[in-house]
């Protein structure tokens, strides 16, 4: 007679316990590992984009009161905490205008012209009205966006004696400019919570107490036009 093999049904349920097991370990694991990526995704954006803002900031800001031959009375029109509006020196055929007045923009012939001026501002607005606030780079009329998503922007000066302000009185003493730029993700991380409080330079911004995750980038930029190479 021959004797048929097979599982008992304890033994079945030990395999099957043991499935369920490796399944719900990989899962988590794989959870895991994807809700991590998307996290350092969204850190990597936020970082991007902070650097790339502050690099176009930088640029300009060095080139605040360039007039090379002295001809435009360039620099700094207005400096507080929220806004930096500051005016360089640029060649009329470069400036974007038509300013020999025959309709045509930037033609070869307006190099003939003296240097005009272009002035520039930097502050933070919500641009597209989506609720989320942006770094504007205003250029004559024309509004740009830098950044987006944007949670708080600061202006610091630093004067001809070492002292810093947020209001200077006398703007032709500004030999530096303190930036400390705060960017959030893009959309809220379920699960997680900001408590975190970011410091400037004058100002403090308490923790928000959100899902959003958020990067705190301060940079000194040194006017190269203002006293003081950079």
């Amino acid at each position: 007679m021959t004797c048929r093999k097979g599982f008992t049904l304890l033994e079945l349920l030990v395999a099957v316990a043991m499935s369920v097991i490796i399944v719900a370990a990989a899962f988590y694991f794989y959870s895991t590992q994807l809700e991590s990526r998307v996290t350092q995704e969204r850190v990597l954006d936020i970082q991007q984009n902070l650097r790339a803002s502050m690099v176009m900031m930088g640029n300009d800001i060095r080139m605040a009161g360039y007039d090379p031959e002295g001809t435009t009375d360039a620099g700094i029109t207005a400096a507080s905490a929220s806004v930096l509006t500051f005016t360089t020196s640029v060649e009329a055929e470069n400036n974007g205008l038509d300013d020999d007045g025959d309709g045509t923009a930037d033609e070869a012939d307006e190099a003939a012209l003296p240097m005009t001026l272009e002035t520039l501002s930097y502050t933070l607005n919500d641009e597209d009205n989506d609720g989320d606030l942006d770094l504007v780079r205003i250029v004559g009329g024309s509004r740009v966006v830098v950044g987006e998503n944007m949670q708080a922007l600061e202006f610091n000066y630093v004067l001809d004696d070492g002292s810093t302000t947020a209001a200077p009185t006398d703007r032709t003493r500004i030999i530096a400019v303190r930036i400390a730029l705060l960017a959030r993700s893009r959309s809220e991380d379920p699960g997680f919570s900001n408590g975190v409080s970011y410091r400037g330079y004058a100002q403090t911004w308490d923790a928000y107490n959100d899902g959003y995750r958020r990067r705190l980038l301060r940079r000194t930029v040194r006017c190269r036009n203002r006293g003081i190479d950079g």
